[in-house]
């Protein structure tokens, strides 16, 4: 295929715009995370600046004559307070911008719509990266707040189905899935105490990686180091620690309450009721994402750690470990590390395949007999009906690529990711797989069939064409 770039279809666009209004690739450029850096680098000046003229104050009216003086002070404190909440404001309704957003391009009018569209996000932003090609680490890292946010949602709506008697934190979330009922009271009440929560919360976890000392740490003093190098065990703790510290602050004092439009006392202090309630569950969960402690830190912790490995930033990234990315969860979970429910509930959403992942594949004839070639597929769908056997969209149809087809679930017995099944192509012989290879790669080398019966694909490629980015429409 072209290494061309090609025009992307209007929901492709749209989330490459929502990526840029989080985490853009040009940090001039307004964004919630060019926000929080704005935030931390005039947020000392500020509080030393706003410090400074409480002394003053204070020393003004303690003089006699000094009154027009502290009136003065005053006016200047209040404009420098004035001034910050203005800043406070427009970060939380860029936070809550992004955050609706998000909610109208993962969520439907039903719990199938809305998986739907879930898998159709997450299978776009893994398709818009090529794996681990020139900065894959950095588009990685920009990815990874809208990737486990739309997962967090998806878990939330997992907790419907468990026992969370004991966790009233769990049990608050309990009731998201009842806003498919057609009701805009409970449809309204989720988006507000549920959703735009865990949205923000997801987004903004590593928001205090944006602060100097931070900052300093990943790029160095020069600014010449490589933030995604390997670092020590002390520095490793040393910056988990400053993110921590400087995400709670950001949350607390960078976001805190939202600005109330109206002149109705009563309906001004359920405002400030409601909001500072949210803003008390959100620095939980926050926290809790840490430290593990009431068990509602993990709707947004498994997500982070699951985006870690497919969205990984590390140097010996590889497409081929993907389908891995569940065996950590499963081995956290067996430690007691975290939540064995929420993470055999993760798993049963995400499966063994991620979204977006190419799929190669050994196609049956009608009487299920295997055919002597592979096709490949693109997985999808979440919750498959097995976490081995995911639900993908053939995009190859007798070795030729192919836009339009339906769903199907690409059986284990199938699937060239498991060995045994690489074998049984192996028997068909070393001319008929040249022929297999040379149809589907452009650059294909005779010397390398030995190597190139496909474990997986890389479907970047065929996703940058317009034409192929409607894989979840129905079949036509």
């Amino acid at each position: 295929m072209s290494k061309f770039e090609h025009p992307d279809n209007n929901y492709t666009l749209q989330v490459k715009q929502l990526i840029e209004e989080v985490y853009p690739k040009d940090d001039r450029l307004d964004s919630v995370y060019s926000d929080a850096r704005q935030y931390f680098a005039e947020a000392s000046a500020q509080q030393s600046a706003l410090a400074e003229l409480q002394k003053q104050l204070t020393r003004a009216e303690q003089q006699k004559k000094g009154q027009a003086k502290a009136e003065q002070l005053r006016k200047q404190i209040k404009d420098l307070s004035a001034s910050h909440d203005d800043g406070r404001y427009q970060r939380i309704e860029r936070l809550h911008s992004v955050a609706s957003q998000l909610i109208s391009l993962c969520e439907g009018e039903s719990f199938e719509d809305t998986q739907m569209l879930s898998s159709k996000f997450l299978g776009t932003l893994m398709l818009i990266t090529r794996g681990p090609e020139r900065n894959f680490a950095s588009l990685h890292q920009r990815l990874k707040p809208l990737y486990k946010a739309v997962l967090a949602l998806r878990l939330v709506d997992k907790v419907h189905d468990m026992d969370v008697q004991d966790n009233r934190y769990l049990r608050y979330l309990k009731d998201s899935v009842l806003r498919f009922k057609g009701d805009r009271e409970h449809h309204e009440k989720w988006q507000e105490e549920v959703a735009i929560p865990i949205i923000s919360c997801a987004l903004l976890q590593d928001i205090g990686l944006q602060s100097p000392e931070a900052l300093s740490i990943l790029h160095g003093e020069d600014n010449k180091l490589d933030e995604f190098r390997v670092l020590d065990e002390p520095t490793r703790k040393q910056l988990l620690k400053i993110n921590f510290t400087q995400t709670l602050e950001y949350l607390k004092n960078g976001m805190g309450m939202p600005r109330y439009i109206g002149n109705d006392k009563a309906e001004r202090d359920r405002f400030v009721q409601r909001h500072t309630a949210l803003n008390g569950f959100m620095q939980t969960l926050m926290k809790d994402t840490y430290l593990s402690k009431n068990g509602v830190g993990e709707l947004i912790k498994i997500p982070q750690i699951y985006a870690s490995i497919v969205l990984s930033t590390k140097p010996d990234f590889s497409r081929k470990n993907l389908p891995k990315g569940y065996v950590f969860i499963e081995q956290l979970a067996k430690k007691g590390a975290l939540n064995a429910e929420l993470a055999k509930a993760f798993v049963q959403i995400v499966g063994y395949f991620p979204l977006g992942f190419g799929v190669t594949y050994i196609p049956r004839n009608e009487k299920g007999i295997d055919r002597e070639q592979y096709e490949c597929a693109i997985v999808t769908r979440l919750n498959p009906p097995h976490p081995a056997e995911p639900v993908g969209r053939p995009v190859t149809r007798n070795l030729s690529y192919i836009s339009s087809g339906s769903d199907e679930v690409i059986k284990k017995s199938s699937n060239l990711f498991f060995p045994a099944n690489r074998k049984k192509l192996m028997r068909i012989g070393r001319e008929r797989l040249m022929e297999i290879m040379g149809q589907l790669s452009g650059n294909f080398s005779p010397e390398a069939v030995d190597d190139l019966i496909p474990s997986c694909w890389e479907p970047a490629d065929y996703f940058s064409f317009k034409k192929n980015q409607n894989l979840w429409n129905k079949a036509r």
